[in-house]
């Protein structure tokens, strides 16, 4: 059974505000005295970590401004000595609520429960995209991330590193990223602009978003406790972009290990996945196909390289997607694009996601 996998809330938490249908606490289905029944429910919340009681402290204190979405929060995931037992329940509990079609968010957690997110999609079959928001990324043996390139078989199509700091970043990581054709972001292009972070999290199936990748004067619990990095503001903005994804299913957010020491940036993590809510009830529901009459079609021939590149605009929503072929095999794949990009082919050059992602199927 499902509720094996969890411990009830604590009635403190939740009892404030069980009469007040105008909090998330009131309007939330809670595993407070009894597991909350899932047939209706949209997006569940689980807990990765003790430091999900103090995101919920503040959580539960928000507006709902969410209409008729049912929610539940399941309570925290049960915790043993065993780390490989603890990674399994996590994988085990997403894997089952993604097959009932509940969209997953994990709050709380170490860095090597990002292996666990993965193994919760083991069963899809599909390739999996990820987007991590991290302001470093190892690559070395033994770590998360190298047990999801190093997994055969294998569905994992890309990952997308965002808002990353090089000086984070060994020269042998960088290498191998551009080996495998991942894309990084870096944190100065991030805040160039922000609104480039929603073409990629369009095309991804699990959101991470490591609490470490906003600076430490707008979330001052973080162990790296860096000058530099996101403001809480672009922060929020990019959990709304994933929100609204259209195929993405599942959250984990991690690196929260201090905001029981740090109210504001309890508080953050609250407004950041307020946020990523608002951005779900808010999905555009728009996927390019070859015959949809939803989609302006833009057909442009690079004269340097004599590739054909084929750009999809949502009549609904605005928004943009280039076709890439497959190399071997009769399809071809759609991958969320910018105007940007656009006006790249435009000035006769080559995409540089384009490119990426045409590598990736090689």
């Amino acid at each position: 059974m499902l509720d094996a996998y969890f411990t009830p809330i604590d009635e403190s938490i939740w009892a404030p505000y069980k009469e007040s249908k105008e909090t998330i606490g009131g309007k939330l289905l809670v595993n407070g005295k009894s597991f909350p029944k899932l047939k209706k429910v949209k997006i569940a919340l689980l807990g990765g970590g003790p430091e999900a009681n103090v995101f919920r402290k503040s959580y539960y204190s928000l507006s709902w401004r969410f209409g008729d979405l049912v929610m539940a929060d399941l309570g925290n995931l049960v915790s043993s000595a065993d780390e490989k037992q603890n990674q399994f329940a996590m994988s085990e509990a997403m894997g089952e609520l993604i097959e009932m079609g509940i969209h997953v968010l994990v709050i709380g957690g170490g860095d090597g429960q990002i292996y666990s997110h993965y193994k919760a999609y083991r069963q899809q079959g599909s390739p999996v995209e990820i987007v991590q928001v991290t302001p470093g990324i190892d690559l070395e043996e033994g770590t998360p991330l190298r047990q999801i390139l190093v997994e055969k078989p294998s569905n994992l199509f890309n990952i997308d590193f965002v808002a990353t700091q090089s000086y984070y970043i060994s020269e042998g990581t960088s290498a191998l990223l551009e080996k495998m054709y991942f894309e990084n972001h870096r944190l100065g292009e991030v805040r160039d602009g922000v609104e480039e972070t929603e073409p990629i999290l369009r095309s991804a199936h699990l959101f991470q978003f490591d609490l470490n990748a906003v600076r430490k004067s707008d979330a001052g619990s973080t162990k790296l406790a860096s000058p530099n990095g996101l403001y809480a503001e672009e922060a929020a903005r990019i959990c709304r972009y994933a929100g609204v994804s259209n195929q993405l299913s599942s959250g984990y957010f991690y690196g929260l290990e201090g905001i029981d020491s740090d109210l504001a940036s309890a508080t953050l993590v609250a407004q950041m996945i307020w946020y990523y809510v608002e951005g779900f009830i808010s999905r555009y529901h728009d996927h390019p196909t070859h015959d949809s009459g939803d989609f302006l079609i833009y057909r442009n021939r690079l004269n340097s390289t004599g590739h054909e590149i084929v750009f999809y605009k949502s009549r609904k929503s605005n928004r943009w997607w280039m076709e890439i072929p497959h190399p071997y095999e009769d399809r071809t794949y759609f991958i969320g694009c910018s105007y940007r990009d656009y006006e790249t082919v435009c000035a006769d050059d080559m995409p540089d996601r384009w490119w990426r992602a045409y590598q990736r199927l090689m």
